[in-house]
């Protein structure tokens, strides 16, 4: 098993057969991540609008919109969902559903049947990553804010 941090990551799992939603979040809560579950894409904007989720693991084929539609609207939903790690699970093996879905902003793309280890490692991995980003300082162009004024030159 891999290492956390004390607190519970929350991972939205968005997948259309119950069985499959089922069984991730078992295995998802019994490694230690706290988990919402939505069975359509609108369910899982819905979830997303109104709780803070760390990571997201979204089928293509949704009975509503297409998991490529639906990280799209994540993504314009709010600064916060814009950076969250984003993973697709699905049986669609060619390259056009994987350029679909990194198009919309994907991180990850996971062919099924899903081999758990392999999803571990990658949740672990993006996770790690993900915490790392929003703890770095962003300085933003244009801005008077700058590198030497944050160092403690003056004469910027």
């Amino acid at each position: 098993m891999l290492l956390r941090d004390r607190a519970q990551p929350v991972i939205l799992i968005v997948e259309d057969y119950a069985d499959s939603r089922q069984m991730l979040k078992l295995l998802l809560e019994g490694v230690n991540y706290a988990v919402w579950t939505a069975a359509s894409g609108e369910a899982a904007l819905s979830i997303a609008a109104r709780n803070p989720i760390d990571l997201i693991l979204t089928d293509f084929n949704l009975p509503d919109i297409t998991g490529a539609t639906l990280i799209r609207r994540l993504r314009r939903m709010n600064q916060d969902l814009e950076r969250v790690p984003i993973v697709m699970l699905t049986a669609l093996d060619a390259d056009e559903y994987r350029h679909l879905a990194a198009e919309a902003g994907c991180n990850e793309f996971i062919v099924k049947p899903i081999d758990f280890d392999t999803l571990e490692r990658v949740l672990d991995r993006l996770l790690r990553e993900s915490r790392v980003v929003k703890r770095s300082p962003v300085l933003i162009s244009g801005n008077r804010l700058s590198l030497r004024k944050l160092i403690g030159d003056e004469a910027a």
